[in-house]
């Protein structure tokens, strides 16, 4: 993935060429009497200022990259030696009158070292460079993507991430900066850290770069960020994007087959693999996934799908196309036993696990029943909720005519339900809880099925609080012992606000369990409604030293002081924290940028309330404290006209009536100031 990254002849020509130009019109003029007053170099005949040999150099570095371009690596490689020798005189000449090298230079002869492949003295040299404009200005965007260049050379992956990091605020809308951290953190797996940068240049390349080299190389990499992170929409969103531009990847192509096979739109998904078909007759993969998906989706046409392959001459003498195109004429005797042979080796391949269970003969009762609660599992795994549920309705009715496991069905219809849920059906879903309830002779079982049905009242789409209040009172009456009906019933009260009867079952699950990170979480959320910093503050503190991985706990607290003003240097310790474990999280960057807006630097403010904004966006989750907190840094900047913009976004997506009413009042402000 670094190609390239590695390449930089290009940036280093216009650069050079710029140089060149440059010390050609202060030291290739004729000589002025001031030059001639100048104290020569003992290298150099007399007269001739010691800038002489820092524009030879530059010329020959020049010539270096365009013999290079014209593949002459060993006239390019004499060049580059050449031009280091000009340097080194030129920084011998410098020696003389104690005076240290320039940031030119130093910037140059590091250029040529990495190019020789001397990489020790191209990094002295680079850091050199690097360290010439620090303080009170920040290093130069050359020197800190030569710098950052020359770790990667040399394997020093983090650290390059590092030096890029580090001054990043400082260009915060350089298309390389950002490139070269998402690629960077995508070699080190940081996905989500690669995802935030990917993301931000996404953003910049649609607001202010349309025409950008990394369009392409975004949306790709962004697909399969998104697809390495189980965010399969996200992930086909990019791959289709990217698609536009480059019409003919077959690698891409395929993974965007493979998505919709996973998410269950097999349509979607054939169509894509006929796409590869079409493009690529001898292509194999796509041949014989599409061969796997006809059998799931559609049997009354696999069967002429598998003629078409046996004509194409794509059916091997093995393996589980072989198996399916048997079974699909027809052909019984001994597939189960070879299907049970492939599944030892290829345990994942839903199709072979379905054509197993259809294998077995209904005499053979428990294999059969044991072969349906696999295919049910792993179709769920798979996210085929259609195949899990269908596997599992088999089980029911297999487990109504069995006395031996009628005991089963309860966690079968609890099974189903989860299908159901996962589909986007609540109310099935309860359905189906309460089958299961009716048919438990379990006391425990239908207690954690009662529980769940209590969990499901609460879905958005429901909102059933007094029933679910009803029976997580009915379970603690049972059970009042148990922590996690506390919990569920503090969960129902604070969806209903009513806090105070919230804080008394957190509490009292808190009591049972001192040491649940989600129980002391909970009841914080539910103090600082009550508006009790001082517990509030408390029981973070508490969930940190239970649960230190636990980012929101760092981000809540954080988020406390920062909007407090106080304990800032802790406060901002944490956030750190927070932003470290999920990077491409808005809450967790809006919580930093705010903090550092309190501390007033504004710079690193804006950096992270950016990324914030940037990520909410991408995922169709604008948050208007978010955009508030934008209105708010670029007030402090004296940028009305980004204040104003900021605070007309955030007003119609605040829900609170207080708030609207702030942003309201800030926005008449600033508008007024504009006006006159």
């Amino acid at each position: 993935m670094f190609q390239a990254i590695n390449d930089i002849r290009p940036y280093f020509i216009r650069f050079l060429s710029i140089l060149l130009l440059v010390s050609g019109a202060l030291y290739g003029a004729p000589a002025t009497e001031a030059l001639k007053e100048t104290k020569t170099c003992s290298l150099l005949e007399k007269d001739v200022p010691e800038e002489y040999l820092l524009s030879r150099g530059f010329q020959e570095q020049v010539d270096a990259f365009q013999s290079a371009a014209r593949r002459k690596p060993e006239e390019a490689k004499k060049q580059h030696e050449a031009a280091v020798g000009f340097f080194e005189k030129f920084h011998q000449c410098r020696k003389e009158e104690n005076l240290e090298s320039t940031f030119l230079s130093a910037h140059s002869i590091a250029v040529s070292y990495l190019e020789l492949g001397d990489l020790d003295l191209a990094m002295t040299w680079s850091e050199i460079a690097y360290k010439k404009f620090q303080d009170p200005n920040p290093p130069s965007r050359e020197s800190i993507l030569l710098k950052t260049r020359v770790e990667i050379r040399k394997g020093e992956l983090d650290t390059a991430s590092d030096t890029l990091e580090k001054d990043l605020k400082s260009y915060p809308y350089d298309s390389d900066f950002l490139y070269l951290l998402g690629n960077l953190n995508f070699e080190l797996k940081k996905w989500n850290k690669s995802t935030l940068y990917y993301t931000s240049l996404g953003d910049l390349i649609q607001k202010r770069d349309t025409n950008s080299k990394y369009r392409a190389t975004v949306f790709k990499s962004l697909g399969e960020l998104n697809y390495k992170l189980d965010n399969s929409r996200r992930a086909l969103f990019y791959y289709l994007a990217y698609l536009d531009l480059v019409r003919n990847d077959i690698e891409v192509i395929f993974r965007v087959a493979q998505i919709h096979y996973l998410l269950g739109e097999f349509s979607q998904a054939k169509k894509y693999l006929n796409q590869i078909r079409e493009s690529n007759p001898r292509e194999i993969d796509a041949s014989q996934m599409l061969g796997e998906i006809y059998f799931l989706d559609s049997r009354t046409m696999a069967p002429e799908y598998f003629a078409k392959l046996a004509n194409e001459k794509k059916i091997p003498k093995e393996g589980l196309i072989s198996i399916l195109d048997r079974f699909l004429k027809g052909e019984r005797s001994g597939i189960a036993d070879e299907l049970s042979s492939f599944l030892e080796k290829n345990p994942g391949r839903l199709a072979a696990r379905v054509a197993y269970q259809e294998s077995i003969p209904h005499s053979e009762k428990e294999k059969l029943y044991k072969a349906l609660l696999s295919t049910g599992a792993l179709a769920f795994q798979y996210r085929q909720y259609v195949v899990s549920e269908n596997a599992f309705s088999s089980a029911i009715r297999f487990a109504e005519t069995e006395d031996s496991i009628d005991a089963d069905l309860p966690g079968l219809f609890e099974r189903i339900s989860h299908c159901e849920e996962a589909m986007g059906y609540p109310n099935s879903a309860i359905r189906s809880v309460k089958k299961a309830i009716f048919l438990s002779r379990n006391e425990a079982e239908k207690n954690n099925l009662n529980f769940r049905l209590a969990y499901l009242l609460l879905n958005p789409a429901i909102k059933k609080y007094d029933t679910s209040l009803s029976i997580s009172k009915s379970l603690i009456e049972k059970d009042n012992k148990n922590a996690a009906y506390y919990y569920l019933h503090g969960l129902v009260y604070f969806q209903k606000e009513d806090y105070k009867q919230s804080l008394v079952n957190f509490s009292k699950a808190v009591e049972l369990e001192p040491q649940n990170n989600n129980y002391l979480f909970y009841r914080a959320t539910v103090y600082d409604k009550l508006k009790n910093f001082p517990k509030t503050e408390a029981d973070l503190l508490a969930a940190i030293k239970v649960n230190p991985d636990g980012p929101n706990n760092y981000n809540y607290l954080g988020y406390l002081y920062a909007e407090r003003g106080i304990k800032k240097e802790e406060a901002i310790s944490y956030l750190k924290k927070a932003v470290d474990m999920e990077p491409d999280n808005p809450a967790y960057q809006d919580s930093l940028g705010w903090i550092y807006f309190k501390m007033n630097q504004k710079k690193d403010a804006l950096l992270h309330l950016h990324f914030a904004e940037q990520i909410s966006v991408d995922r169709d989750a604008e948050d208007p404290v978010i955009f508030d907190h934008l209105g708010d840094v670029y007030l402090a900047n004296k940028d009305l006209v980004k204040a104003g913009f900021y605070w007309k976004k955030a007003l119609p997506l605040t829900k609170d009536n207080s708030e609207s009413s702030k942003i309201k009042l800030k926005l008449t402000t600033v508008q007024k100031e504009l006006a006159e």
